[in-house]
């Protein structure tokens, strides 16, 4: 199975921004050609269409940008699953920042979580969560999910030797160790997009920089680079 993983930043249906217009149509025009049976959207729109994919989003996110066109067909979400094949969805305790489906995958129960861990809380004049207890509940759907087969896979805004998320990244790799899961990405520097899964599951990661702006410039399609994951159950 090919998963793919992108943050791609809400692109937007803007039919009277040509250059916001065309960023989505090439977006979508990258993700048609990767052939991927499984995405993981971070920052997605739900204006983003795949044809021949089964899509699942969190919530719509309520953490308003005014530079944004909220016209419709927009339609922002923090996390989108496509997939190829039908997903059910499983409710979660936190589905704003994450959503979680559940299939059959070479006759085996399979679940794919994809989340952001993030503090856009504080955009919300009615939420009282704090950038801890995000991380608490999410953390809380992995340990729920270790006794499956899964993926998990997001933009967890945080990577080896970044001093701001040190404790972040410590949470996360005490919760990998304790239950025996696999982190590939966990010595990653170069984005802090990542995947974990379980150990009845091998995997191989290739990352395109190639759609990632250049540092201070605004010159490809995303703030993050497109991971590639191919997986197969043991």
């Amino acid at each position: 199975m090919k998963i793919g993983l992108w943050n791609i930043d809400h692109p937007e249906y803007h039919p009277s921004s040509p250059r916001r217009h065309r960023r989505r149509q090439e977006i979508i025009a990258y993700l048609r050609r990767r052939h991927c049976d499984i995405f993981i959207l971070t920052e997605t729109n739900a204006a983003i269409s795949l044809p021949g994919y089964h899509a699942l989003f969190s919530q719509e996110s309520p953490f308003h940008n005014r530079s944004r066109n909220y016209e419709p067909p927009n339609k922002y979400h923090q996390v989108g699953i496509y997939s190829r094949f039908p997903l059910d969805r499983v409710e979660i305790s936190e589905p704003i920042n994450g959503v979680l489906g559940h299939a059959v995958w070479e006759n085996r129960p399979f679940f794919i979580y994809g989340n952001v861990i993030t503090i856009k809380d504080r955009w919300a004049q009615d939420s009282g969560k704090t950038y801890a207890d995000r991380l608490t509940e999410q953390l809380a759907i992995c340990s729920r999910l270790t006794s499956e087969t899964f993926v998990i896979g997001g933009d967890f805004n945080l990577r080896l030797g970044w001093t701001q998320k040190k404790k972040a990244y410590q949470r996360v790799k005490k919760c990998v160790n304790e239950h025996g899961l696999a982190w590939p990405t966990a010595q990653q520097t170069k984005t802090v997009q990542h995947i974990i899964h379980s150990q009845d599951i091998i995997s191989t990661i290739e990352i395109d920089a190639s759609v990632q702006h250049e540092k201070g410039k605004r010159n490809a399609l995303s703030d993050h680079p497109f991971l590639l994951i191919d997986i197969k159950i043991l």
